[in-house]
């Protein structure tokens, strides 16, 4: 199915939730991940019971550290 991924289009499987979109990323470490799904901000609590549905929009940000 396809979503919008901060901005591009990304096809992902069906029925995939949040933590499985990481997966799919190679990224393992969601600390510091920010994300939200049609600009609701879901918590870090919920990605794994969050599951997308076709034309999702999904936005993910990482915090950095600067000076």
């Amino acid at each position: 199915m396809k979503i919008l991924l901060n901005d591009e289009n990304y096809e992902i499987a069906e029925n995939s939730s949040i933590t499985m979109l990481f997966q799919k990323l190679g990224k393992e470490d969601l600390r510091g991940w920010a994300v939200a799904v049609n600009g609701n901000i879901i918590s870090k609590y919920d990605f794994e019971k969050t599951f997308l549905c076709e034309e999702d929009r999904v936005i993910l940000i990482q915090a950095t550290q600067g000076g």
